[in-house]
């Protein structure tokens, strides 16, 4: 329905009027208000209803990627307006009709095509934001995003989207509603940022900007183009979020349903009350399959709906994203330990299904609060476990029930964040507390971030402390980034936390007992004659434990070229000096280790292109000092917008694999591994998709030589004789398949029907490759089927 005269010339006077005010007073562009019944818009991509011919476009887009700034070769006009529901933005990308690259994925799949990327930042001051990208063929990708690029890809919102392919390009269709993020208390006038970004995929996916914020700059939300909006108080909004569930395992002739529903309720626009109630916790998605036979425990990123939405604020640090030593992050809040493995107590003499003790534990419920007031912004979370239960079976076949008692979680935030006169400067504090009978534990932190005006300085640290059965820790993180220029970074890193903190049990931290000081250089350079770039890593790591003790130290140098036709090579040099491992023998003993070397390289080809390919081979020290080969090569191969097929097969060759065999006894063995996974997908539509996914790790481990520790002094492993007369030879065979069909059918609401199939075959299989892999199929662990329908309901 065409917009009435009024309307229009209203539309017009507004646009007028804002670009006035710009070029006289430099004033804060106003962004065009339409009222709800005016608007009639049907999501569909095409650029057809009179609005977005009425609505003056925005281009001045630039080259970000790689970093050159330069103009752009085609033009690119987006539209945008706002209602009382939420924000509309129209996209033409004008391009030649034969050159669009379009490629359906999976959600939040990173590959480069014809993509825009709308950024929002609803603060107007660069506090919290969300990145919002959908591609030609109406795959999505999106995130959360904290100052100033930390973004969480776990995170899916109610945004949608539809494109078009044309003969000049093709279009996009956004709509945003208000009720998918907090917006500050404000008066007549608010400000939001807005990002805008174009990928093009035949270009070897050249990334344009406006405004024009390459990677190698500090600032990325806080630059966000800011615009003002008058007269927007979005109602208050009450969402839904029932589920029915059904699961039938195979393995034990068993069916179990569920129903149950989340609720999200925003009583003003910026707090979220969150709760769930008779939770399925279940995921659709399986972990990758790990084989770690080191001391440090694997981080497995969370994927539930509940603990991903509201979850920024509980994020105190960037090295809650990542960078935290050898396995993961460092963050006070890993909510995959609510409703993790319950702690049983097992008698010797009951027998149990190894996988049922590792089952995650039902909740009775759980319930969040966030928001903010000024410059202030807080959370809360709590979450309550049921008690489980597990049956076990005596050797006579009398069946028993063991009871275990499950976790009471609760966590605060509280932040203060100052954007005035430029910059940003932020405190917040952070509390957890778990209760169970046989742990009470609190950890505490303070956290201090600043950003300079300039740009150029980033600190962020974090004191922490932790009280855990009256046993007291502490720690410190105090991060230092300086960027004199476009493209040139120095971070320091500074880490002390003393042997008595902890915070697993709700937090994750590879590590305590440990003072570390490390050093990176970054450099990006994109003036090279033939290169579209190539970049520079000079890394120093210097890590040593509270009795002076070295356990982590390195110097590594990386260099990658990305080509101008896309395909890339790169190169890692190591050096390892002499330390010290004290976490192997979990608690036997110091041993000393000898100085050691490696070096790998990578080749990848151009992603947009149909089929592509990858190759690695890397030569990286073991404990011992021998060096062990690792390889690997992949293949995609896209012969149409709506079919892939991913393969990839990784081998390692280890000439003195170091196993703890307990009592400060160790043995030294030679292994082969193989680890080949194969993803096919299949869209019929882009909303309804088959997915296939195999993973098989195979590792087959021959005892070579035996040592045990110095007890005498902290040196070298001591060589010794075999032990015993009992070959300590063993095999890894661990297997997962999954196939799954999800229709998306609206915006967070979606229909999954899943089977999936695992194994882990014991210790002693040690058969040939093939073997182990036609048996690991066979000798299913599990086996079960799956159906969860999820609808979004409410404002």
């Amino acid at each position: 329905m065409p917009l009435p005269n009024a309307c229009r010339l209203a539309l017009l006077f507004t646009t007028v009027l804002s670009c006035t005010l710009v070029s006289a007073q430099q004033a804060i562009p106003q962004m065009t208000r339409v009222e709800e019944d005016a608007v009639d818009i049907e999501l569909d991509g095409f650029l057809n209803e009179s609005i977005w011919q009425e609505l003056p476009y925005i281009d001045g887009m630039r080259v970000i990627d790689p970093d050159t700034l330069a103009e752009t070769p085609y033009e690119t006009h987006a539209r945008f307006f706002y209602t009382e529901r939420g924000i509309y933005v129209g996209v033409m990308n004008y391009q030649p009709g034969d050159s669009l690259v379009a490629r359906m994925t999976s959600r939040d799949t990173q590959l480069d095509r014809d993509g825009f990327v709308l950024g929002l930042d609803p603060s107007g001051q660069g506090l919290y934001g969300f990145f919002l990208r959908i591609n030609l063929g109406d795959s999505m990708t999106d995130a959360t995003i904290l100052p100033e690029r930390q973004m969480n890809m776990q995170w899916d919102g109610s945004w949608n989207g539809r494109t078009q392919a044309l003969d000049d390009g093709w279009s996009v269709e956004y709509f945003i509603p208000w009720s998918m993020m907090p917006l500050p208390q404000a008066g007549e006038t608010r400000q939001i940022g807005i990002y805008l970004e174009r990928q093009v995929g035949h270009l070897g996916g050249e990334a344009w900007s406006f405004p024009a914020l390459p990677r190698t700059v500090n600032q990325f939300l806080s630059a966000y183009e800011k615009y003002e909006l008058r007269d927007i108080e979005p109602r208050r909004q009450l969402t839904f979020y029932p589920f029915a569930s059904a699961d039938f395992d195979a393995i034990k002739n068993d069916t179990d349903a569920k129903v149950g529903t989340d609720i999200y309720w925003r009583p003003t626009t910026n707090t979220l009350l969150s709760a769930t109630i008779n939770p399925d916790f279940g995921t659709v998605e399986s972990d990758d399959v790990v084989v770690n036979l080191t001391a440090f425990e694997t981080f497995f990123p969370e994927k539930r709906t509940f603990f991903l939405e509201g979850q920024d604020i509980f994020n105190t640090h960037p090295r809650s994203r990542g960078g935290g030593g050898p396995g993961g992050p460092v963050t006070l809040l890993n909510t995959r330990r609510i409703g993790g493995a319950a702690d049983y107590d097992i008698p010797d003499d009951v027998n149990v299904i190894p996988t049922d003790v590792s089952q995650p534990t039902d909740l009775l419920g759980a319930v969040k609060f966030t928001g903010q007031i000024g410059n202030w912004q807080y959370g809360t979370l709590y979450a309550s476990e049921d008690d489980p239960e597990l049956l076990g079976t005596l050797d006579d076949g009398t069946e028993v029930l063991i009871h275990a008692t499950g976790h009471d979680y609760a966590v605060g935030r509280l932040l203060y964040e100052d954007t005035s006169g430029g910059g940003r400067r932020s405190i917040g504090w952070m509390g957890t507390h778990v209760d169970h009978p046989s742990v009470d534990a609190n950890v505490n932190a303070i956290d201090m971030h600043y950003f300079s005006r300039d740009n150029r300085w980033v600190v962020d640290t974090q004191f922490m402390h932790s009280d855990v059965d009256n046993v007291t820790g502490f720690g410190f993180l105090g991060d230092l980034s300086y960027q004199p220029e476009r493209g040139v970074q120095h971070t320091i890193r500074a880490t002390y936390i003393d042997d008595e903190f902890e915070m697993n049990n709700l937090g994750f931290l590879t590590r305590n007992d440990q003072a570390n000081l490390s050093y990176n250089y970054f450099v990006n350079e994109s003036d090279i004659p033939g290169l579209r770039n190539r970049s520079t890593g000079i890394i120093v790591t210097n890590e040593w434990n509270t009795n002076d003790q070295p356990v982590r130290l390195g110097a590594f140098f990386q260099r990658n070229y990305r080509f101008l036709n896309n395909n890339s090579f790169g190169f890692n040099l190591r050096y390892f000096p002499s330390r010290y491992d004290d976490r192997l023998g979990r608690g036997t003993g110091t041993f000393k280790l000898p100085v050691r070397y490696g070096v790998s390289f990578d080749y990848e080809t151009d992603r947009a292109r149909p089929i592509s390919y990858n190759l690695n081979l890397g030569f990286d020290p073991e404990d011992l000092g021998p060096l062990n080969l690792s390889a690997g090569a992949g293949v995609s191969w896209r012969p149409t917008d709506r079919f892939s097929l991913n393969m990839n097969l990784n081998y390692e060759d280890r000439e003195a694999l170091l196993v703890h065999r307990g009592g400060g006894n160790y043995t030294s063995f030679e292994a082969h591994q193989w680890s080949p996974r194969l993803e096919m997908n299949y869209f019929i539509t882009a909303k309804q998709q088959l997915r296939f996914t195999t993973q098989w790790t195979a590792l087959k481990a021959f005892e070579d030589s035996f040592y045990r520790v110095n007890t005498v002094e902290d040196s070298e492993l001591i060589p010794v004789a075999n032990p015993d007369t009992t070959p300590d030879d063993f095999a890894i065979s661990r297997l997962t398949f999954q196939a799954r069909y999800r229709w998306e059918i609206a915006p967070l609401s979606d229909l999954f029907v899943v089977y999936t199939r695992g194994a882990n075959l014991p210790r002693n299989s040690l058969f040939t490759f093939q073997d182990l892999l036609e048996q690991s199929w066979n000798d299913r662990i599990v086996d079960q089927i799956a159906i969860k329908l999820r609808y979004r309901l409410g404002s």
